[in-house]
């Protein structure tokens, strides 16, 4: 019976870490630093504690890591909304993390500028050939710059 649930622990451990193939394409939209967060699906003014009081929350060129929209997300509530990811990208042998707190209409989202980083300022061709296809993890909020004691502050799920 031990053994069972230890099983059970890691193999639901190791599943939230598993890397999801997903393509990324860039959107300039994200680049428009002083584009407000009232505008992205994971804000909702209502509910305290989502996005912290402090002016640095009110745009988005303080997103520190750099924006993801994802399709997953569809309103403020949403599992994945101020979820980290890491997003690889195998050839160019590069990765970063990115904050979740937009929705997509499919597959992953970003800034012209982070996509750039990705890939050694290659953006503009993968755009015109496709999406890049990339493993995106989802990690620790503290991969995209929560300190420990905010981590519980922007979890919506515990608010």
């Amino acid at each position: 019976m031990r053994f069972s649930t230890l099983s059970a622990t890691v193999t639901s451990a190791t599943l939230g870490a598993m890397a999801l193939r997903v393509s990324l394409t860039y959107d300039t939209i994200y680049d428009e630093g002083k584009r407000s967060l009232s505008e992205v699906a994971c804000w909702n003014p209502n509910v305290p504690g989502l996005f912290r009081e402090a002016n640095d929350w009110l745009v988005q060129e303080n997103v520190a890591p750099g924006i993801l929209a994802m399709p997953t997300i569809t309103g403020w509530d949403d599992g994945d909304c101020l979820s980290c990811w890491e997003v690889r990208w195998e050839e160019g042998e590069r990765s970063r993390v990115l904050l979740a707190v937009d929705g997509s209409q499919k597959g992953f989202v970003t800034s012209l500028e982070r996509m750039n980083s990705l890939t050694n300022g290659q953006a503009e061709d993968f755009q015109s050939v496709g999406p890049l296809e990339v493993s995106a993890t989802r990690v620790g909020l503290e991969n995209c710059g929560f300190a420990p004691g905010d981590i519980g502050k922007v979890r919506s799920d515990e608010l």
